[in-house]
């Protein structure tokens, strides 16, 4: 197969695709609480509705689905093919040398939260459908861009779009890496609570300890407050405390003050919780300094005992007993990414651990989380699962596998290799119609990505993903047969 015409149409559209891409960059899309007709907060329906606003101004039709998605569409018939992008974000956290709901474009590169998760993506799948629509009169199948809101906390806006609309015929997300991902692991949000057996600490008479906003995300801070008594133990626990912290490299004392109040915060890396290695655990951190500067404080809570020991800097579940491996689909993993404890001084406050287990396609799904359990409750702790999407897996031969491999091969001229990932992307909501395919070229390091400070994407990659998407619009277009 060759590359086919409307392929590079795309290119004549790259000042406009950086221009949109910083521009929805600088819409600030992560979930906040809902509003009326806004499920997913304000700042995820602006970016919807920008996005509908700037298909219709390429002359699409745009449909909204009461903030939970929206799709832009082009072409007639009751089939459609389609590709799944997301607006939402997860928030920036630190470490940033750009704003990062600025938009920045630098040496080549767009820098931004989104810009390679997935808005510059987004943009360029819109224009891929311009550049079809400018090379042909009309595609033999109706072609859908749809636009999800929710794809980073649980993809709950697909439960709700196609619940209301039909599956595609075929489709793909272009939201994790070339050339085609054909499976990708099973997902569990797993929560780990306390059952309030939480005792007072010798060294504090109050502490509360917090790290980490969502699961699926590597934490890079985590706070310890504690409020020192005047007593002689406490006083020593105190001296001893700020005497560890200062010659710590990656903790800062936020506040000291002469009521006893000490509040510190460790400092980690962002990464994404589907590879928790990319990251450095802000939370994993801080639970390794108490257990040096703090050790009875951390044991009066069977919840940060357990994290530590079981848990830890250890991305692949060893300690836990749910380490698995498939030579093709790789190993199980962990991500420790939400934890919060405390002593109020007369209680407990409520504990919990939020974890991101992601388990290979050969793996038993039931048995990872009942062994994770029976782990949880031989130290006393409650668990469950909050979230949980079983595998995804398309066979080498199907039909969209094979025109999906076309399209790579012709533009790029090289075999379409198939991939498995540890990612969750909407091809999980695809009901076997869909694979992850784009946007990212594996070995082109050209900056941080996805979840990380200074997210980057290459306007020059962007643009060969788009000759990529269009050629790949235009084989699914084409009628079977």
């Amino acid at each position: 197969m060759k590359e086919v015409w409307p392929a590079r149409t795309i290119l004549k559209y790259e000042t406009d695709i950086v221009e949109e891409a910083l521009r929805l960059i600088a819409i600030r899309s992560v979930k906040g609480p809902a509003e009326p007709g806004k499920p997913y907060g304000a700042g995820v329906d602006r970016a919807l509705q920008y996005m509908l606003s700037l298909g219709e101004r390429l002359g699409f039709r745009s449909t909204n689905l009461d903030g939970y998605a929206g799709h832009i569409e082009f072409g007639e018939g009751d089939e459609y093919v389609g590709v799944l992008v997301h607006l939402d974000t997860v928030d920036a956290g630190d470490g940033w040398t750009v704003d990062p709901f600025g938009g920045v474009v630098r040496d080549g590169l767009l820098i931004g939260r989104g810009a390679s998760d997935n808005k510059g993506p987004a943009v360029v799948a819109l224009y891929a459908l311009a550049a079809l629509r400018d090379a042909i009169l009309m595609p033999e199948t109706k072609i859908r861009i749809i636009l999800g809101t929710d794809e980073e906390s649980g993809m709950s806006d697909m439960d709700y779009y196609f619940a209301k609309e039909p599956p595609p015929k075929y489709a793909f997300a272009p939201d994790a890496a070339y050339p085609i991902i054909h499976a990708e692991k099973g997902y569990y949000v797993l929560t780990v609570r306390g059952r309030g057996d939480e005792r007072p600490s010798r060294e504090a008479a109050s502490w509360r300890l917090a790290g980490g906003d969502a699961a699926n995300v590597v934490p890079d801070r985590c706070s310890l407050e504690l409020r020192f008594d005047g007593g002689q133990f406490q006083r020593h626990a105190r001296e001893r405390l700020l005497a560890a912290a200062a010659t710590h490299p990656h903790v800062a004392v936020e506040r000291e003050s002469s009521e006893g109040h000490v509040r510190l915060s460790m400092r980690g890396k962002l990464g994404h919780g589907s590879y928790p290695p990319s990251g450095i655990n802000a939370v994993a951190r801080m639970l390794e300094f108490m257990a040096d500067a703090l050790p009875d404080t951390l044991a009066s809570s069977p919840l940060l005992a357990f994290v530590h020991s079981r848990i830890g800097h250890e991305a692949f579940g060893e300690t836990l007993g749910l380490a698995a491996a498939d030579p093709t689909h790789g190993r199980l993993t962990v991500n420790l990414g939400v934890m919060k404890a405390g002593w109020d001084g007369e209680q407990a406050e409520p504990a919990y651990a939020a974890l991101n287990v992601r388990y290979p396609v050969t793996s038993d799904g039931a048995a990872v989380f009942d062994a994770f359990r029976s782990r949880c409750e031989s130290h006393g702790l409650q668990a469950a699962v909050e979230r949980h999407m079983p595998p995804l897996y398309v066979p080498e031969s199907h039909p969209l596998l094979v025109k999906l491999g076309g399209a790579y091969e012709a533009v790029m001229e090289e075999p379409a290799k198939l991939l498995s990932i540890g990612g969750g992307t909407y091809a999980r909501k695809l009901q076997g119609r869909g694979v992850a395919f784009g946007a990212g070229f594996p070995g082109r390091n050209h900056g941080p990505g996805a979840h990380q400070p200074d997210e980057t994407a290459s306007i020059a990659d962007l643009m060969l993903h788009g000759r990529i998407c269009t050629q790949a619009l235009y084989e699914l277009q084409r009628r079977d047969g």
